[in-house]
């Protein structure tokens, strides 16, 4: 089945990153762009209007690239909103996970979709 995810909606995660700067963010949006193959990303991060606090990209989770071995750190705590499948939700917290220290802060299960909060740092 998880051959099929990429053509399935429910392999998609919707990122929300926020509660840190603009370079926190982008470090950790762009771990995930090379986590996540690059043509599986949906446009590109977007950033609400002047003042904004939150980062969002969709990422189709449907096959995790290999592990980056670089190191990568952020300067303070970020936070994590990570929504879809259950399957792919999972996929890119373990992408995370293996670089940032991880606290979670809730999850919201349904039927079909999963969104856990999450702290990060390094």
């Amino acid at each position: 089945m998880d051959s099929q995810d990429n053509d399935n909606p429910a392999a998609e995660v919707v990122v929300a990153v926020g509660d840190c700067s603009p370079e926190d963010a982008r470090t950790v949006l762009d771990l995930l762009e090379h986590s996540f193959p690059a043509e599986a990303v949906e446009g590109s991060p977007t950033e609400g209007g002047g003042g904004a606090t939150v980062w969002s990209a969709t990422l189709d989770a449907a096959k995790p690239a290999e592990r980056r071995e670089t190191a990568v750190r952020l300067k303070d705590t970020v936070s994590v909103t990570l929504q879809g499948g259950p399957r792919a939700v999972e996929r890119v917290h373990a992408a995370l996970a293996g670089h940032f220290a991880i606290e979670d802060t809730g999850t919201v299960s349904g039927d079909q979709e999963k969104e856990i909060g999450l702290r990060l740092r390094s």
